[in-house]
C-alpha cells in the first residue's frame, strides 16, 4: 500500500471514532459504491467488525468487500448468486448460494470450497459467536436445517418450511430459533417445537441472549420476548403506513428493524419501543441489517436491499460511556489495525480540575475474545495528559482483542486484530 492510503485509513479510523451517539442516526446512502447497475438486487450483510464488511448479491455470482469503508467496494467473483453470507472473521466465512450449495472461503473469498447440499434453496445461515470453535446452522425452503461444525455439513429434518435462523447464547445453552411462514420454532439439538403462532407471515428474528429476543414480519408485525420464547408481546410499530418488516438486529439495547419502501425503525431500549428514521434515503424494499458489536461498543451497521441499495450507519461508540465524561477522557483507535506483531495505543487524561474524581490511577488491559486477561500494558498512577503506549503480541494467536482503558469511573474498551 502506498502512503496516501495509510493516511487516508487514518484519517478514516479517527474519524469514525470520534463520532457521539445521536437520537436521529446519520445514514448514508452508499449505493453508488457498489459494483453494478440497479437490477443488482442485495440480499445480505455483515459488519465483521468496525472495519470489514461484506455484502452480497442474489442476482450475480459475487459479493462485495470493503476494508475501512474507504471508496468503491471490491467484487468477489463467486461460484453462485448468493442468498446469504457469514464471515466469521475477516478472511473465513460462508456462502449460501442459489444452486443450494453451500460454500467456504478461508482467504478472503479468493478461493471457494464446495461444502455440502441441502438439496433445495438455503435461505439464511447463521453462527455462534466462538470464532475458535465455530459451529453453525443453515435452513431452507422445504424443511431442511443443517448444521455446520469442523469440516462437515449434517443435515437435520425440522419438518418445518424455515427463512430464518438464528443461534442464541452458544456459552450457556445452545438454542437454534428458526422463522417459517407465520410461526417461530425452537431446535435445542434434539427436538423441534413450535413456540409461537402469528397472524402474518414471519420474516426474521434475533436473540441477543437465551431470554429476550424479537421477531418481526409482514404489516409491520414486531413482537418481543423476555422469557426465552415462551410468551410473546407485540409492539407497536410507529409506521403508519404498516409496510412489512423483513430484518432486525440489534446490539446491546439499540437496534434496527428494516423493511420495504426505505422503512427503518429504531430501538434505543431492546425493542420496547421503536422511532421511524425521518430522513429516508431510498424508497426501494430493505432486506438486511448488520451493526458491528460486542464488549460494550457498537457500530458501524449496514442496511441493504433491492435494486443495488446500500446504506452506511457510520457512528462507533462505547454503549457504556458518558457524554460528560467522554469529553475529557479518550481512548483511541490503535494504529495500525490489523498488526502484524506491534500496535500503538493512545489515550489522553485530563486534568483533576476538569473531572470529579480525585484519582488518577489508569490501567490498560489486554483481553481475548474471551473475555481473558492477557497482559496488562499500564497500572500507575498517571497524570493528565496524551499517551501513547505500544502492545507487542508476539507468541499469541491470530485473531480478536479487546483493550481497555480504566480511569476511576472511566471505563472504555475497544477492538483490535492481529493477523500474523
Amino acid at each position: 500500500m502506498n502512503k496516501y492510503f495509510f493516511l487516508l485509513l487514518t484519517f478514516l479510523l479517527f474519524t469514525l471514532n470520534s463520532f457521539q451517539y445521536s437520537q436521529s442516526p446519520p445514514w448514508e446512502n452508499i449505493s453508488n459504491y457498489i459494483p453494478g447497475d440497479s437490477l443488482n438486487n442485495l440480499s445480505d450483510v455483515i459488519v465483521v467488525d468496525r472495519f470489514t464488511s461484506y455484502i452480497s448479491s442474489n442476482s450475480e455470482p459475487e459479493i462485495y468487500r470493503n476494508y475501512y469503508w474507504a471508496g468503491t467496494w471490491e467484487t468477489i467473483q463467486t461460484p453462485s448468486p448468493v442468498a446469504a453470507l457469514y464471515f466469521l472473521y475477516y478472511s473465513f466465512g460462508f456462502i449460501c448460494g442459489a444452486d443450494s450449495n453451500l460454500y467456504q472461503t478461508i482467504d478472503e473469498g479468493e478461493s471457494w470450497e464446495y461444502f455440502g447440499s441441502l438439496g433445495e434453496q438455503i435461505n439464511d445461515i447463521d453462527f455462534g459467536y466462538d470464532i475458535y470453535n465455530p459451529k453453525g446452522y443453515v435452513c431452507g425452503n422445504n424443511g431442511t436445517i443443517a448444521l455446520i461444525e469442523d469440516t462437515s455439513l449434517v443435515v437435520i429434518q425440522s419438518g418445518y418450511s424455515t427463512n430464518f435462523v438464528r443461534i442464541s447464547s452458544p456459552y450457556i445453552d445452545e438454542k437454534v430459533w428458526l422463522v417459517g411462514d407465520s410461526s417461530v420454532y425452537l431446535y435445542d439439538g434434539i427436538t423441534f417445537t413450535k413456540q409461537f403462532n402469528s397472524n402474518v407471515k414471519l420474516n426474521s428474528i434475533y436473540f441477543w441472549n437465551e431470554f429476550y429476543g424479537l421477531i418481526v414480519g409482514d404489516s409491520g408485525y414486531i413482537a418481543k420476548t423476555s422469557d426465552g420464547g415462551y410468551t410473546w408481546t407485540q409492539k407497536q410499530n410507529p409506521d403508519p403506513v404498516i409496510r412489512n418488516l423483513n430484518d432486525v438486529h440489534l446490539v446491546s439495547f439499540f437496534g434496527f428493524a428494516v423493511g420495504d419502501s426505505g422503512l427503518i425503525l429504531e430501538t434505543t431500549n431492546a425493542g420496547e419501543n421503536w422511532t421511524m428514521n425521518s430522513a429516508q434515503l431510498t424508497t426501494n424494499d430493505l432486506q438486511a441489517v448488520h451493526i458491528a458489536g460486542g464488549f460494550g461498543e457498537w457500530g458501524p451497521g449496514l442496511v441493504v436491499g433491492e435494486n443495488k441499495t446500500a446504506l452506511l450507519y457510520p457512528i462507533v461508540v462505547s454503549v457504556d460511556d458518558q457524554p460528560k465524561i467522554t469529553d475529557d477522557f479518550q481512548l483511541y483507535q490503535n494504529y495500525p489495525n490489523p498488526f502484524n506483531p506491534t500496535t500503538k495505543i493512545q489515550y489522553q487524561i485530563p486534568s483533576v480540575e476538569m473531572h470529579r474524581d480525585a484519582s488518577l490511577h489508569v490501567t490498560l488491559k489486554i483481553y481475548d475474545i474471551l473475555g481473558n486477561e492477557i497482559a496488562t500494558l499500564l497500572n500507575e498512577v498517571k497524570p493528565a495528559g496524551s499517551y501513547e503506549i505500544e502492545f507487542n503480541a508476539t507468541g499469541l494467536p491470530s485473531g480478536i482483542y479487546f483493550y481497555q482503558l480504566h480511569v476511576g469511573s472511566f471505563i472504555q474498551t475497544r477492538k483490535m486484530v492481529y493477523l500474523k
